[in-house]
């Protein structure tokens, strides 16, 4: 599901989002998206990213200096993420607004936090009056500290008046957040300079779905803060019986996949079961047998070189642990990039894959491919028709199992954000159906990916924001209705 590339923060793709979108699939995506889609915003961030000044003094003659990208980023969020001391100092003089916030909440400051930029950080909060951001921000600054497992950052947040006890969006607090990651050297740090322990929460997930309501037809977030939490969370897929779950997070730029399983009705606290010093793991699928985790990596073919185009590649059970990763061949894989991994019934697989797109569009143009399973073997990969597949990006396809339908991410002019869902039915005639966007039912500004709909039919499962949401599997019906 790659959807990933450069810019001011995490990046997921699409683009090199999916994946791309995944190598640094959270930073990627975040960033290849910006560098990407440039016909829909003024390529004047893309001249302060590159230290250009005489370029960028041209362009804000006509421009305001407070001008934002289309994630709502100010030119001082791309001087930091891209460190371009002389545009951060071009900027300053030229009185940009010191802490603008992006469409989500986050300053100047907050990227050069993401970045674990000491430089940047001290030269930002020098110019500021006092140190009121930080009982502002604090809350989002500490989390994104934690995550990085920065000790340091944690303590001159602690240093500059952030208070240790105050819980984020999520309700969670530093002390919290570090346990819930495993942060162990910043949790000891917060206990013993008074994090109360009172605070943290516990949380035990019994039942269906773990325990969620369910969520009718307004999406809602998944297992907050037990599967969706302030990480990165990507891909998911629940067994047959609902009663395994596996998903990919993104772990400061590197992904690995997840595992939560039911047992005497309660949900075990997930653990990775894959994931590598080098290479990343994501988009976790099982196969129709449920004897096969299919996932991507950009992983060498003898497990030990160097990096290289995302492939699709499975792991084999064997009783309760799994096979090494075995590639999933010539007819699956190319040498352009693999993302996300769906199957029919028959174990026909559906995926993307930019392997025929025009070199100057690799980043951009994925396409919707399947293979048919034909005596245990995997068939060479077709594209969908163009009622499916443009010159767009179109990736992280599911396929019902039965090929009624397939919905899948596409970025398009008609989104309603950077990536949005759309879904094609398949015809009488075999054919699929002209794609149409599923609708702000599903889609926001934020970018949607990841589809998923369980076994039984009853919820849709997908990406947004970088969290996992659900709603109810009638909306397919009621979009499917709407073109009768």
């Amino acid at each position: 599901m790659p959807q990933h590339s450069m810019g001011p923060d995490q990046a997921q793709s699409p683009i090199t989002m999916q994946a791309g979108i995944k190598k640094y699939r959270f930073l990627l995506l975040v960033f290849s998206i910006l560098f990407t889609n440039y016909t829909h915003a003024q390529n004047i961030q893309r001249t302060a990213c590159n230290g250009d000044i005489t370029r960028l003094d041209s362009l804000l003659k006509d421009t305001s200096i407070n001008v934002r990208d289309m994630r709502g980023r100010s030119l001082l969020h791309w001087a930091v993420a891209c460190r371009q001391k002389e545009v951060f100092d071009f900027l300053i003089d030229q009185g940009i607004e010191i802490l603008s916030e992006d469409n989500e909440g986050k300053t100047p400051l907050h990227v050069a936090v993401q970045f674990n930029n000491d430089t940047y950080f001290e030269m930002l909060t020098g110019l500021l009056e006092d140190n009121g951001w930080a009982k502002r921000y604090g809350p989002s600054l500490m989390e994104r500290a934690i995550l990085n497992r920065n000790l340091s950052f944690v303590q001159k947040l602690a240093t500059y008046g952030a208070d240790l006890n105050t819980p984020n969006e999520r309700g969670s607090t530093p002390l919290e957040i570090s346990r819930r990651t495993a942060a162990t050297s910043i949790s000891e740090w917060l206990v013993s300079n008074g994090a109360d322990e009172s605070k943290v929460r516990v949380f035990e997930m019994k039942g269906a779905h773990m325990g969620q309501d369910p969520p009718g037809l307004t999406a809602k977030l998944f297992a907050p803060n037990f599967i969706s939490t302030e990480e990165s969370e990507f891909g998911s897929v629940f067994n047959v019986d609902n009663t395994e779950f596996y998903y990919g997070v993104d772990v400061n730029g590197k992904n690995e996949i997840r595992y939560s399983q039911l047992v005497d009705n309660r949900w075990t606290a997930p653990e990775t079961i894959l994931s590598h010093e080098r290479y990343g793991y994501n988009d976790p699928f099982l196969s129709p047998d449920e004897q096969r985790l299919y996932f991507i990596s950009e992983r060498a073919m003898d497990g030990k070189g160097e990096l290289k185009d995302h492939d699709i590649w499975f792991v084999e059970r064997n009783g309760a642990a799994w096979s090494d990763p075995i590639n999933a061949g010539p007819n699956i894989n190319s040498d352009g990039n693999e993302y996300y991994i769906s199957f029919t019934t028959d174990g026909s697989m559906y995926f993307s894959s930019n392997s025929n797109a025009p070199e100057e569009r690799k980043q951009s143009d994925y396409d919707i491919y399947y293979s048919k399973m034909i005596n245990g073997e995997f068939q060479e990969a077709v594209a969908l028709e163009d009622s499916v597949n443009t010159s767009e990006y179109e990736a992280d396809v599911f396929v019902d199992p039965g090929e009624r339908y397939l919905i899948f991410c596409a970025m398009r002019p008609d989104g309603l954000g950077r990536g949005d869902l759309y879904i094609s039915f398949k015809q009488a005639d075999g054919g699929w159906s002209q794609s149409v966007n599923m609708g702000e039912r599903v889609n926001s500004e934020h970018h949607e990916l990841c589809p998923f709909v369980t076994a039984d039919g009853k919820y849709l499962l997908y990406t947004s924001d970088q969290d996992i949401y659900w709603i109810d599997a009638k909306v397919i019906e009621e979009i499917r209705n709407a073109q009768d």
